[in-house]
């Protein structure tokens, strides 16, 4: 039966009888009409095959995305003959390229160093004879040779199911996780410590964060925002279960305890998604998180969370603001910016937990049911949802999302069995989807950077530095709208199990406008870049513009320092 069909049936019946109906499926889902075309809700297409099932994922290029799976025998094949775990997918051709990986990557984490260059750690055991424990292993992606180069061993414990953040120092922290593979953490495996790479005095080692033993079990992949400040500090907004602090990294000190989040739990295994929303200079970057989705109970039937938290972190006695997530539960969502500042919640299960399947064949059981197949597109200024256009491809754990430069959404992975499992009711999903946003089927035109700092664009990773007023030059073709723009910088981040690393948009300041009176549409644009490296990292960013309704064809592909 239709899933759609059967949601909206089983909420007429439950107007009919007057009375609470105790079903798996999802009462809290709105009944959604069906757009007349295809501007209003966006659309979805099947693009390409990732080779390796995406339970990772990360842009590394304007038309390269980097999967990485776990240990397991994918159809794509290294030269070697064996499975590959990791490709490399280009936007262009649709076709997915094996990359060089011999240590399990099950369930680790990512994020950029200052200079560009792309780190990988942590992982699980090797339990072939051809691939070897990750738990240990860093892994670094040489885009010069495009592969990953794999430093096995140095990281000082194990870590299975940690979160990376970059530091405004350009280094990283990695925090948290459990040192062997666990449905739930508990104590006697928990790792409550975080390790800086690289070291800073060159050796490896682990520092104690006692959040991570408080907020057991429910803290694997803990929830880490950087947040803004005018002193420079490496101060960190962290979550795990429902429970959240400010840290000060150079202290080590707890500055902040935050209230206890209502609702369900939001970290693995009863996984919610987090975002801090845009970034501005009229505020004074002030920030806010957003934490929504998740589950109260560990259990199969159990309705996952439609509930979703707004805090604003430096408010002095700052309350959790919630709502009801649009009226849809889901746990394991995915949370991606959309050009234009708004934000897309997409993927994931209306009961459940994240886990995989239980036994084989008729018999087997799903830890998450009712996926739910479309997206769900929230405005953070209006403070509205809106549903958006369906997919037929249910996306539940480790499914991805994430932004691509030229202002689609990349959607690939879902993988609930613990070997590839194709012809069944969730199956490996290596198929790769874009979804194309409504803001894209505007006839407003689009702005096309031309060059930045005159570099011509896309060509290279163009440095730029705090604090710095950057020129590029636009072209927008002639309408009988004088053009309106808004400028924006973006870090795509690192995507696996509802957590993206990093991810990051800022508005930027547009300090001069005018045209360029030597070539007919084109316009020269001064912007003003953040001022300090708490704001957003240093690293790989896009740049973006939009004029009106339209996001530029291609953001520009920066190296911030």
């Amino acid at each position: 039966m239709d899933v759609k069909f059967l949601y909206i049936f089983l909420v007429g019946v439950l107007i009919l009888l007057n009375e609470r109906i105790n079903v798996i499926a999802l009462p809290a889902l709105r009944e959604r009409q069906e757009p007349a075309d295809n501007t209003t809700l966006g659309t979805w297409k099947i693009v390409g095959d990732s080779g390796v099932s995406g339970m990772h994922a990360v842009v590394v290029a304007p038309k390269k995305v980097i999967f990485i799976d776990r240990l397991e025998q994918n159809h794509l094949k290294k030269s070697d003959g064996l499975a590959a775990i990791s490709s490399e997918y280009d936007l262009d051709t649709n076709q997915a390229r094996p990359l060089s990986v011999y240590t399990n990557t099950f369930c680790s984490a990512g994020s950029f160093l200052a200079n560009g260059t792309l780190i990988e750690a942590g992982g699980s055991t090797g339990d072939d004879i051809n691939y070897r424990s990750g738990l240990q292993t860093i892994r670094v992606y040489d885009k010069d040779i495009g592969d990953w180069i794999e430093l096995e061993g140095i990281l000082p414990s194990n870590r299975w199911y940690p979160t990376m953040i970059t530091l405004p120092n350009g280094n990283l922290m990695i925090l948290g996780g459990s040192t062997k593979a666990v449905a739930v953490n508990r104590a006697d495996i928990n790792n409550p410590t975080f390790t800086i790479y690289p070291p800073p005095n060159g050796v490896m080692q682990d520092h104690e964060f006692e959040f991570l033993t408080a907020t057991l079990p429910n803290n694997l992949y803990p929830i880490v925002h950087l947040i803004p400040n005018d002193e420079g500090k490496a101060l960190l907004f962290v979550f795990a279960s429902k429970e959240s602090i400010a840290f000060d990294l150079g202290t080590g000190q707890t500055v902040k305890t935050y209230p206890k989040m209502p609702g369900g739990f939001r970290s693995y295994p009863l996984t919610g998604t987090s975002i801090m929303l845009p970034l501005s200079p009229i505020d004074n970057y002030k920030p806010t998180i957003m934490i929504c989705g998740g589950n109260k109970d560990r259990e199969i039937t159990s309705v996952s969370e439609a509930s979703c938290g707004r805090l604003a972190l430096t408010t002095e006695n700052a309350e959790w603001e919630m709502d009801d997530f649009g009226g849809t539960p889901r746990v394991m969502p995915d949370v991606t910016y959309l050009v234009d500042g708004t934000i897309l919640f997409v993927n994931g299960a209306g009961t459940g937990f994240a886990g995989l399947r239980k036994g084989q064949g008729a018999n087997s059981l799903y830890t998450a049911d009712n996926p739910v197949l479309f997206p769900t597109h929230y405005d953070p200024i209006a403070k509205t949802y809106k549903a958006l256009a369906s997919t037929n491809i249910p996306r539940v754990y480790h499914s991805v999302a994430t932004l691509l430069p030229d202002g689609t959404v990349l959607v690939a992975g879902s993988n609930p069995s613990s070997v590839v499992s194709l012809g069944i009711k969730f199956p490996t999903e290596y198929r790769v989807e874009i979804f194309t946003p409504p803001y894209l089927y505007t006839t407003t035109p689009r702005p096309n950077i031309v060059s930045l700092q005159d570099i011509p664009t896309n060509q290279q990773r163009i440095p730029i530095f705090y604090d710095e007023a950057i020129t590029m030059v636009v072209h927008i073709k002639s309408s009988d709208l004088q053009p309106s723009l808004k400028a924006a910088i973006i870090h795509h981040g690192f995507v696996t199990h509802s957590t993206n690393m990093n991810q990051r948009y800022v508005n930027l300041n547009i300090e001069n406008f005018y045209p360029d009176e030597s070539i007919a549409d084109q316009y020269v644009v001064t912007l003003k870049l953040p001022p300090n490296p708490t704001i957003i990292a240093p690293g790989p960013h896009y740049i973006y513009l939009f004029n009106y309704n339209a996001p530029c064809v291609i953001g520009v592909d920066v190296l911030l320092n």
